[in-house]
């Protein structure tokens, strides 16, 4: 738990100042990505190099830029992380998130200074009787000062739980964005390529447990299945019906109605296709809403389709890659499995071992619904 002297002399400038080091390392990667294409992956794939050698070069070097672009991703989601962090805004000058929290500890300091107080580290206010020459009895009451004391006490120890909670999620967060020791894994991770250690075969029992109480105690099929999957390790693509995720997903089917406003009626007549664009379960919509929550948590669509006159004849499309700890993502946690004997948290970077040691397997999910009509 930070002290609160701690909190007085953070160095909020200074974290801005790092975040800002990393949009250099962004400009660095774009160069260097842009140089490696246009010198080296395009020519190789437009000087038509056939045969096994030819394909095992293109595809070495889709690897290499795929490395490249995951990097860079993982590189500006950083900088954008540690920025909102510092002061809660992009940019410099907002009063949120570490700036906020040492503009209260500030705040605190010169109340209790003008109360003649003093606040510990460990948040406690002192105080001694203040004589009054002036006043009728020579000194202040001590239950005047007590009280002072006890409200100015009752903001610290408010803004240490404070600091304390957004410590405890940085510590998460900064596991996941920059990787644990030895498991730092992009976007193109490769399968199967260390071995099993003790700590894989724990988090495969938990991560089991959490798919047969999903399953037995909650009645998410769905949700359990795709853990079920996972673990199961053959990577193997997994179909899903848009159509039912609509139905059971108020947030996606508002989504998919605001393209429908926002884009494709806004077109010509002629054949369509939407870009791909994110959305996400609201667990707050009930509880099929947070079961695709649990399952899938965010996912793409768009719609293809064709527009004539006022008719649109189109289907949804949805797409996601069933991985975890990815770092641009900057998920932390995985709390699940219930009370009980099925109660933990799982670190996500410790889920994504699985894959790097083989003992699961990153997929991919995606559907298309029936053909649906809507009017311009």
């Amino acid at each position: 738990m930070p002290s609160f002297t701690a909190l007085l002399h953070l160095d909020v400038a200074g974290l801005e100042t790092f975040a800002d080091e990393w949009a250099t390392v962004h400009r660095k990667l774009k160069e260097a990505r842009t140089g490696f294409h246009d010198d080296v992956v395009k020519p190789l794939h437009e000087d038509h190099w056939r045969g096994k050698s030819g394909r095992t070069a293109q595809d070495y070097c889709d690897r290499v830029q795929l490395d490249i672009d995951a990097l860079d991703k993982e590189v500006k989601s950083l900088r954008k992380f540690l920025d909102t962090e510092a002061d809660g805004a992009t940019g410099r000058g907002g009063v949120k998130g570490l700036a906020g929290l040492k503009l209260r500890a500030e705040n605190l300091q010169r109340d209790a200074t003008d109360e003649g107080m003093r606040i510990t580290d460990s948040g406690k206010v002192e105080w001694s009787v203040m004589y009054d020459p002036d006043g009728p009895e020579g000194y202040k009451l001590p239950d005047e000062r007590r009280k002072t004391a006890n409200a100015l006490e009752k903001r610290v120890r408010k803004l240490l739980d404070d600091a304390a909670e957004d410590d405890d999620w940085l510590e998460k967060s900064l596991k996941v964005i920059f990787g644990t020791v030895g498991n730092f894994e992009a976007e193109n991770r490769k399968f199967g390529i260390v071995e099993p250690t003790a700590k894989d075969r724990q988090v495969h029992n938990q991560l089991n447990n959490v798919a047969y109480y999903f399953a037995t105690m909650k009645g998410w099929p769905t949700a359990a299945g795709l853990v079920k999957h996972y673990l199961e390790g053959t990577g193997k693509p997994v179909q899903v019906e848009p159509q039912q995720m609509m139905d059971d997903i108020p947030a996606f089917r508002k989504d998919v109605a605001d393209t429908l406003d926002d884009d494709v009626r806004k077109r010509g007549d002629g054949p369509f296709t939407t870009e791909w664009s994110s959305t996400a379960p609201d667990p707050e919509d009930g509880d099929r809403s947070t079961e695709w929550f649990y399952a899938l948590n965010h996912f793409q669509y768009r719609l293809v389709g064709e527009k004539e006159g006022d008719e649109i004849s189109y289907h949804v499309e949805v797409q996601k890659r069933y991985d975890w700890g990815i770092p641009s993502e900057h998920r932390a946690t995985v709390s699940g499995g219930g009370p009980g004997p099925f109660g933990m948290d799982l670190e996500q970077a410790d889920i994504a071992h699985l894959h790097s040691s083989g003992m699961a397997r990153d997929f991919d999910v995606s559907g298309s619904s029936d053909e649906m009509r809507a009017h311009s």
